[in-house]
């Protein structure tokens, strides 16, 4: 049992059930029984919707000023760190029989009064006929079975097929009372006694809990007081009032009745209900409207999330060691959504050189050590965090930071692809002096603990040239003497992040869930392998999805577009066209193949601000080419790539 899951369960429904107390206690005299009563569906409401389950956003949420899910994770987190878990694993066990135990002692007293009422002599005729009149009179049901048996009041016993139990010895009830438990069995207030149990044993040791759910009985009985004056008329407000306190004078402590109603509540209870009953008319109309406004509000404050805590982190000042502690402490119960905003926060990390930002995504088998080697860096102020910079230290630390990020200007990452529990991605960095000719590459590798984290697997050094990422799709495919190859990788980057040093950042940012754009990359390229020379000779080829129509006259003109280049032009200029659908075309000197190296003859970007439409690893994308030199076809077929 995760203790700090009630902790944090019990803490919610705790300040709910405070705040609810303090509205009833400020608008007491301006509402009536009904809306003090139902208010309490917000709590209901707050037990009910599991913690995990947030579903609305929203400023209006009271836990965006009383976060109590990072508070408890804290105080978890603290207590592993110091050695208390096992003291708290069996402080779980305790809460589960102190649980169980109540559970149990409800339950047995629930089959002892069931078998009491079930032996209980059935009422006499004359007592029988007395009920049933009084239920005709007011247009209510009746009980099928009514009870004689030793009692202070009458009750309603049990929710399916239930029990009117008369007390013995005492004569047939006054009017009002058997209306009183009659409304009581209409309105199915026993199943009301019954959730509250449930309530009670879930938060057993919270005395709030306890003091509210007293509350809310007092409340059901002071909603029927008002339905009995509705039907039994309002001149008669003060006579049932005296007949309250007639009923709990001298009653003492009534037993303990699970499932049951329970007219005769404390002394203390029924100066409530009688200022409810004297309150009754004093109502203004239209209030209707107000009260619903205030329940919708407290609705979303009980089981909204806190909008702001939810998308950033916030980014406490840090003039001393402790201060600092506390602000890796915060950054650790931060928990990245999607891996793409774990992503975002592990090159964000990077950039500022921000050692809480790492921590967000730190996997936590490496947070205690990571957390020791944080407290080096911010001791000795080093200028950077990079891992091997430890002062006095030779490599000590695992590659929390890539070691060559100076000076970038983008990132771009590529082929991010995750399930449920882990994913992997590579990052192409950029230096902004060489955007095209130089790179960096980095290797990431994903895991969902409590939150997306992100672990750096391996770290190339700087390239020249362009980077090309490796295919997520890939195929092969020989046309006479030309091998076909066809790539598809998907690359996503986030606006503005290489430019995050120099900006001003808003205190009010939030971080990216998904890329700001991803490209479906599809490239093609071709090599030849024959030995016949090709220079000066034209080579045109023709990208489609489907076989080109033999009888074409010019192949290589695709529909739609402009005039390829002059035949005389092809051997000093270079022309290609694609389009997102498929269709292609690129004509050049053949010399440019004579070197034996792969040319590219296609490729196309779709790019995407919605997640999940570009490449997954079981996707399939096939083309049809055809190969023509001196406008000659020399080779055609269908090129399909899959899963590699």
């Amino acid at each position: 049992m995760d203790i700090w899951r009630v902790f944090e369960y019990t803490a919610s429904v705790t300040v709910i059930g405070l705040l609810i107390g303090l509205i009833k206690l400020i608008f007491h005299d301006k509402l009536d029984a009904r809306w003090h009563y139902f208010i309490w569906l917000v709590l209901l409401v707050r037990i009910l919707v599991p913690m995990d389950l947030q579903p609305i956003p929203t400023p209006l949420s009271i836990f965006q000023e009383i976060p109590l899910g990072r508070w408890m994770e804290m105080a978890r987190i603290l207590a592993e760190d110091r050695g208390y878990a096992p003291w708290f694993a069996i402080l779980g066990k305790v809460y589960l029989w102190g649980g169980c135990l109540l559970a149990v002692f409800y339950l047995g007293m629930w089959i002892l009064l069931r078998a009491g009422v079930m032996l209980s002599p059935k009422a006499d005729q004359a007592a029988r006929a007395y009920v049933d009149g009084i239920a005709g009179k007011y247009g209510l049901k009746t009980c099928a079975d009514i009870r004689i048996r030793k009692s202070n009041t009458p009750y309603i016993c049990g929710i399916w097929r239930p029990v009117m139990v008369l007390p013995e010895g005492c004569g047939l009830p006054e009017e009002p009372v058997i209306v009183h438990e009659l409304l009581h069995k209409r309105y199915q207030d026993v199943l009301v006694n019954l959730v509250i149990c449930a309530v009670r044993v879930v938060n057993w040791f919270n005395p709030v809990i306890w003091i509210v759910t007293k509350v809310v009985l007092n409340d059901s009985e002071a909603l029927c007081d008002q339905r009995v004056l509705e039907r039994c008329g309002l001149e008669n407000e003060k006579s049932y009032g005296e007949l309250l306190i007639r009923m709990g004078e001298g009653q003492g402590r009534n037993p303990v009745r699970i499932g049951t109603s329970n007219m005769a509540s404390s002394y203390r209870n029924m100066k409530t209900r009688i200022r409810r009953i004297r309150d009754f008319q004093k109502v203004p109309k239209g209030i209707g409207l107000v009260t619903l406004c205030i329940t919708l509000m407290l609705t979303f404050s009980a089981i909204g999330s806190a909008a702001e805590e939810t998308y950033r982190i916030k980014m406490p000042e840090t003039t001393s060691l402790e201060d600092f502690k506390k602000a890796l402490l915060y950054a650790r119960c931060y928990h990245a959504r999607t891996p793409e905003e774990a992503v975002y926060l592990f090159l964000r990390a990077c950039e500022e050189d921000n050692i809480l930002y790492r921590m967000a995504v730190m996997p936590q088998e490496e947070m205690l050590q990571y957390e020791e080697f944080a407290r080096k860096w911010f001791l000795q102020e080093e200028p950077t965090a990079r891992a091997g910079d430890s002062p006095g230290e030779t490599e000590a630390y695992p590659g929390y930071f890539p070691q060559k990020i100076a000076n970038m200007e983008d990132y771009r990452v590529c082929n991010l692809l995750y399930d449920e529990t882990e994913g992997t991605a590579t990052v192409y960095a950029i230096p902004n002096a060489k955007h095209g000719e130089a790179f960096v590459e980095w290797k990431l590798s994903l895991t969902k603990e409590e939150g997306w984290k992100v672990w750096l697997t391996e770290e190339s050094g700087m390239h020249s040239g362009e980077y090309i990422p490796e295919p997520l799709l890939s195929g092969t495919a020989q046309m006479g003497d030309f091998l076909v190859e066809l790539s598809g990788y998907n690359e996503g980057y986030y606006d503005g992040l290489g430019a995050i040093r120099t900006a001003a950042v808003s205190a009010l940012e939030t971080y990216p869930t998904y890329f700001t754009v991803e490209y479906k990359c599809r490239n093609m390229y071709i090599t030849y392998l024959g030995n016949e020379p090709l220079e000066g000779r034209i080579v045109r080829i023709v990208v489609g999805e489907e076989a080109a129509d033999e009888n074409q006259e010019q192949p290589w003109t695709l529909a739609g577009t402009e005039s390829p280049v002059p035949e005389e032009k092809v051997g000093t200029l270079t022309y290609s066209y694609g389009d997102n659908s498929g269709n292609g075309r690129t004509a050049f000197d053949g010399a440019e193949l004579m070197m034996g190296e792969p040319r590219l003859i296609y490729g196309v970007g779709d790019g995407y601000s919605e997640p999940g439409l570009c490449w997954k690893e079981n996707d399939e994308t096939a083309s049809y080419i055809r190969i023509y030199v001196d406008d000659v076809l020399v080779g055609e077929g269908q090129i399909r790539s899959g899963n590699l």
